[in-house]
């Protein structure tokens, strides 16, 4: 942003100065000069950007459009375990929402990055959910959104934040919400990053604001004990925390087909992790 102000005001600068204060012979080359700055600004620097941000143009050209009537958007940034057994995945219950879905949760704002986000993004806070004990300082947040790419591209960087994957899946299976894994076959998990799912920017119904959701995709890649241990609790059946559900039966948010009922409802950031894609569903 600051080179785009400097080019601006330099180019302003040359043509007032070739205008009113330089010799006639010396007028065309300093007009010429700030005309030339102020073109590469409006059209090469705007092309420069263009293809920078191609994939997310939409993205880009609404959060400028919000910012202008210093609109904020509420940040939601999470990762997700597909944790799958004979063609089945594992859902759990939500904290927050009546609805099941994958083993995972919100990134944790650690204490020394509250201050950057305060500082380099006017961060705020979300007070549409509460962020209480295992939830404190989760990664919901609202930022202005003229700062939204900026902290999109800091948060995609992962430098001065947390990264690792292992906290939710202790709290929700292990040691936390849900002790349904035992300690001695899962000290540990191993797992593949699939890949990001970000939102468009939407209306959050029901809670007045702009929101983009983002998740990270893994593979849970299960040793043979923890293959075992996960094949055991398949067998068991589904309880109030925990269901298994097929790809059919996640595609259509808890729809069961063949009976023509809802079973239980499933979140649709789940449906959006097995097919790595966003749907307004």
């Amino acid at each position: 942003m600051m080179r785009y102000i400097i080019k601006f005001c330099l180019g302003v600068v040359l043509i007032i100065v070739g205008y009113y204060f330089v010799s006639d012979n010396l007028q065309p080359e300093i007009i010429g000069a700030g005309i030339l700055l102020l073109v590469d600004l409006l059209i090469l620097d705007a092309f420069y950007d263009l293809i920078i941000n191609w994939k997310r143009i939409f993205l880009v050209l609404k959060c400028k459009y919000l910012g202008f009537s210093n609109q904020y958007i509420r940040f939601s940034m999470s990762y997700l375990y597909r944790i799958k057994v004979n063609d089945k995945y594992l859902l759990v219950k939500s904290s927050n929402f009546p609805h099941y879905q994958l083993v995972g949760g919100k990134y944790k704002r650690l204490k020394s990055t509250q201050s950057l986000l305060r500082k380099e993004f006017d961060a705020k806070d979300d007070i549409k959910l509460a962020t209480s004990g295992l939830m404190k300082h989760d990664y919901a947040l609202f930022v202005p959104a003229k700062k939204a790419i900026k902290f999109l591209d800091w948060f995609n960087t992962k430098q001065d934040r947390e990264i690792s994957h292992w906290r939710e899946f202790y709290e929700e299976l292990v040691d936390g919400k849900g002790k349904i894994l035992s300690r001695e076959n899962f000290p540990y998990v191993n797992y593949n990053y699939v890949g990001t799912i970000t939102t468009p920017i939407k209306r959050t119904p029901g809670w007045n604001c702009y929101e983009i959701l983002q998740y990270d995709i893994l593979d849970l890649i299960p040793n043979s004990k923890q293959k075992k241990e996960l094949e055991a609790l398949l067998e068991k059946g589904d309880t109030d925390y925990i269901k298994w559900a097929d790809t059919e039966l996640i595609n259509s948010l808890g729809h069961c087909n063949k009976t023509q009922k809802l079973l239980y409802k499933i979140g649709g950031h789940t449906k959006w992790a097995l097919n790595m894609k966003w749907s307004k569903d």
